[in-house]
């Protein structure tokens, strides 16, 4: 099996936890590492990336958006956290966004999401200053904890079953 280099892009902590959790099933990987250190040497020495990412404003944060557009003819296996649980139509447009986005010039082996806990303290601003409704930041509060150990489990499950693509 080739080396497969593990690339996290984080605020909350959540997609670095994510990125933890993929090292433990891919057995030869280097990383995690940092997006903000990834350079065109990186980038052109490995041919499958594991990027983690947290999502921002309906899509992956801009650091993972502007890497995954400097990857071209590359084999991705993209997770990434949100602040909403599955059942909802945000993280259905989420998931849909990030796919196309890492599919557009790579092959993309998949694509795993799951809930994240959200900074409390960010969208408290938010609460003050009148941009976010308080039933919104109620169902935030649920976000914490998460990924909890369920969905570690899972991300594991899930990169296991898309390495078998490569």
């Amino acid at each position: 099996m080739e080396l497969i280099p593990i690339i996290f892009s984080t605020i909350t902590g959540n997609a670095f936890k994510l990125a933890e959790a993929a090292a433990e099933v891919v057995p030869e990987h280097c990383g995690p590492y940092n997006i903000r250190y990834i350079n065109d040497e990186v980038i052109e020495r490995f041919d499958t990336f594991i990027l983690t990412y947290w999502c921002d404003k309906g899509s992956a944060d801009p650091d993972t958006i502007a890497l995954i557009d400097k990857l071209h003819g590359k084999k991705l296996i993209v997770l990434g956290s949100l602040g909403v649980s599955r059942d909802t139509k945000h993280y259905e447009d989420v998931c849909r966004r990030v796919t196309e986005l890492a599919s557009r010039d790579n092959t993309l082996l998949g694509h795993f999401l799951c809930q994240g806990a959200i900074d409390l303290r960010r969208t408290g601003k938010k609460l003050r200053e009148g941009k976010l409704s308080p039933e919104r930041f109620e169902k935030q509060k649920l976000s914490q904890g998460h990924p909890d150990a369920q969905d570690l489990a899972d991300a594991r499950d899930a990169v296991r079953t898309f390495l078998e693509k490569t």
